[in-house]
């Protein structure tokens, strides 16, 4: 028999962080700085993420409601919660926090862009297997934990792929990544830790921002390859939001990192590293 899919609940709207107390350590002065220096960026941010929403909210209509849709669903409200949360993690400056909920966005998307690419038919055959049952001897309701990965997106999308590879290395506790989060004053003479650091760093923030962005274009896209599934909302709006992105993007004085190979070992190369706009750009050989 299968099953039907009741009306989703959909909480559609994102906002910026709210400003962090006074105590705060360090989070003040992230915030103030980010909103000054960055605050066109954080509002295309937001803006797309509501655009998201609205889509959401949209595709949650009786004529929507099926198995495809809520595989999609659940996938891209997972990515779209991590992206809010990484975007309020960088505007308080806990750039170590948003690193790995950025990785995870990226694994979310390519699974739901996967899942729909698909029609689903994993997703289909779970719930046919019994994925949700009831575990009498537990006195539970079992939902099978299913291992799901979309490794032929990540390995073939151009804005998924390098984005989760350079993120889940950078959201690991390998000594490099370690260093440019929390010790990036270093130098081969000396080793200059920090702890709880949250002050801002214009390049950490560039850096996130442009993560977010990406995987916005990357989900806008989604939606308008897929507007026969869910409703793929105001195409005008996603198109002049991409133009806006992409122009941010391109901007070669921001903070950005490319994979390059030197001697058959891939490397990361961060360009226009600094704390603050007007420290002089470094390179960071990763």
């Amino acid at each position: 028999m299968a099953l039907r899919v009741s009306p989703p609940k959909v909480f559609p709207v994102a906002t910026r962080a709210g400003k962090p107390p006074n105590d705060a350590a360090g989070s003040p002065d992230a915030y103030r700085q980010t909103s000054f220096v960055l605050d066109e960026q954080v509002q295309l941010v937001v803006d797309g993420l509501n655009l998201e929403g609205a889509a959401a909210e949209a595709s949650s209509g009786a004529k929507h409601r099926n198995q495809e849709v809520a595989a999609a669903l659940v996938l891209w409200s997972r990515a779209w919660l991590m992206r809010l949360q990484a975007l309020h993690a960088l505007q308080w400056g806990n750039y170590a926090a948003a690193t790995p909920l950025v990785r995870s966005a990226a694994d979310f998307q390519a699974a739901m862009l996967y899942s729909l690419r698909t029609g689903a038919a994993e997703w289909q055959e779970w719930l046919a297997s019994g994925g949700i049952s009831i575990a009498a001897e537990q006195h539970a309701t079992e939902f099978r934990l299913h291992a799901f990965r979309a490794a032929e997106v990540l390995a073939a999308d151009e804005i998924l792929g390098p984005l989760y590879r350079v993120t889940m290395d950078l959201s690991m506790p390998h000594f490099g990544a370690s260093m440019l989060v929390a010790a990036s004053e270093s130098a081969p003479d000396h080793v200059s830790p920090t702890f709880g650091d949250r002050d801002f760093h214009l390049g950490l923030a560039e850096l996130h921002l442009g993560w977010l962005l990406e995987l916005g274009l990357s989900e806008r896209a989604t939606l308008r390859e897929f507007a026969s599934v869910l409703a793929a909302g105001d195409e005008a709006a996603s198109l002049e939001l991409d133009a806006r992105t992409s122009r941010h993007l391109a901007d070669p004085a921001r903070c950005g990192v490319e994979a390059i190979e030197i001697g058959n070992e891939r490397r990361y190369l961060v360009h226009n590293f600094r704390r603050e706009p007007r420290s002089a750009p470094k390179r960071i050989l990763l």
